[in-house]
């Protein structure tokens, strides 16, 4: 079998983004409806069962719950598929900013589980892709809220270095035994793995930073809890 030219292999791999970006457009757009007709007739039958006070209504809840995780999942599916088949050029950004936007998309739920989140005084601007960072810190909130047990308390903070800036997210929960620990940033190719992380979200954080020219780090500090961390290049002058 003859080695493909340059040209040929650009072209190949031109065509394996325009599937990835194919897979990621009619994922999300096809099962978006049908998910959402899904939710929106859960909630009916539950408001309808808890008026009625049938212990049935349970049944609604989980049928509510298993949705948001499916669409939650379509979302992350469709984003890390468009980030690795996309391009996108890094710009200097207010990482104060991008931190803001993902709370404000996790106010509801941190109110209801009645978290305190705690955020660093100030956030330096660093260089890269706004939607993916909110993202990264999205995903790593939420799961402190998944993981801190009742009323978590997060913590939101960076420390700096010479050449980059290490970000992290803390939790006051049981923290990730130590069989597990390996797996929590799992590849994102290697997902396909029968001892692959069950979980999604942070192989697509290590995705997306890695993308971003970082890294992405977890600890169990002294006082307890869990720390996940991701570094940035430090942003130069000018």
């Amino acid at each position: 079998m003859s080695e493909r030219s340059p040209a040929e292999l650009s072209r190949e791999n031109e065509r394996l983004r325009g599937d990835l970006q194919t897979v990621a457009r009619r994922f999300s757009h096809d099962l978006r409806p049908p998910l959402g007709a899904i939710s929106t007739t859960a909630e009916i039958l539950k408001e309808i069962l808890d008026q009625d006070g049938s212990a049935d209504a349970a049944l609604a809840t989980g049928l509510i719950r298993s949705t948001d995780e499916i669409t939650a999942l379509v979302e992350r599916v469709s984003f890390v598929l468009r980030a690795s088949s996309v391009p996108a050029v890094p710009e200097r950004v207010a990482m104060g900013e991008v931190v803001w936007g993902a709370l404000q998309r996790l106010e509801t739920r941190v109110r209801r589980q009645g978290a305190t989140v705690i955020q660093a005084a100030a956030w330096p601007e660093v260089r890269g892709v706004p939607a993916w960072l909110e993202m990264i810190w999205r995903t790593l909130i939420e799961n402190s809220l998944a993981h801190g047990g009742p009323a978590p308390r997060i913590e939101l903070g960076l420390t700096p270095a010479a050449h980059e800036t290490r970000f992290w997210v803390r939790d006051n929960g049981p923290g990730v035994p130590p069989g597990k620990q390996a797996l929590l940033f799992q590849a994102f190719e290697r997902m396909h793995e029968l001892q692959a992380a069950r979980g999604f979200g942070l192989p697509l954080v290590r995705r997306l930073v890695e993308l971003q020219g970082g890294t992405c780090s977890f600890e169990m500090p002294a006082g307890g809890g869990a720390v996940f961390g991701f570094t940035l290049p430090a942003v130069g002058p000018g």
